[in-house]
């Protein structure tokens, strides 16, 4: 009959909870991601990604809606179509729990010309669907737009939350517990005692003691 030794049973637990820590993602660092869509005028849309008052990322819109050619975006039957995505990768250190995060636009342009694409109107916009931080959605609906410090109302287009201007802020604010209680839950998943090898499954070559 053979049995499996106590020290090699323990050594076999280990290796395999071992295995599945190294199968997890770090949690010194958080993935944010943004789902944003823009309007163009002699170039597309830029934007900064903020935490508290830091910019941690930046990117420019490669499918935002040509306003001189194709008019505006929320006229579109599916403005949808232009959402794009940015993934940033941000340190623990950064992120802190109840940091608020933002997004402005730093390219602006816009004018007014009689007859120009849809309304008359050339310009550089963005429009803020999400951000992601790890599992936690903050969509367009709970976040706000700030200027000079204070809450600025806009209308919602397509159900998608406008910056049309530089010095404007949309601010995603940290859900009740904050940011990191997602990252916190995974963590918990280590607790799963690890099962065994069955001694079917084991060979000579593993640690088996022969009786």
């Amino acid at each position: 009959m053979c049995k499996i030794s106590q020290v090699n049973a323990k050594v076999l637990g280990i290796s395999t909870a071992l295995t599945l820590i190294a199968a997890l993602p770090a949690m010194a660092d958080s993935l944010v991601i943004i789902s944003i869509a823009g309007e163009a005028y002699d170039g597309p849309p830029s934007f900064d990604l903020m935490i508290d008052d830091k910019v941690i990322g930046s990117g420019t819109l490669r499918m935002a809606i040509e306003t001189e050619a194709d008019g505006r975006l929320f006229t579109k039957p599916r403005p949808s179509s232009f959402l794009e995505q940015f993934s940033f990768t941000v340190p623990d250190d950064l992120l802190t729990p109840d940091a608020e995060i933002s997004l402005v636009l730093t390219n602006d342009k816009f004018t007014r010309m009689d007859g120009a694409g849809e309304d008359g109107v050339l310009d550089r916009n963005l429009f803020i669907d999400f951000v992601r931080v790890n599992d936690i959605e903050v969509t367009s609906a709970d976040m706000v737009l700030i200027h000079d410090g204070d809450v600025v109302e806009y209308n919602y287009q397509a159900g998608l939350l406008p910056i049309y201007e530089a010095g404007f802020r949309a601010v995603a604010r940290p859900p009740q517990g904050g940011w990191l209680t997602g990252a916190v839950a995974k963590v918990g998943m280590l607790d799963i005692p690890m099962p065994l090898p069955r001694p079917k499954d084991l060979t000579l070559s593993v640690g088996l003691v022969q009786q």
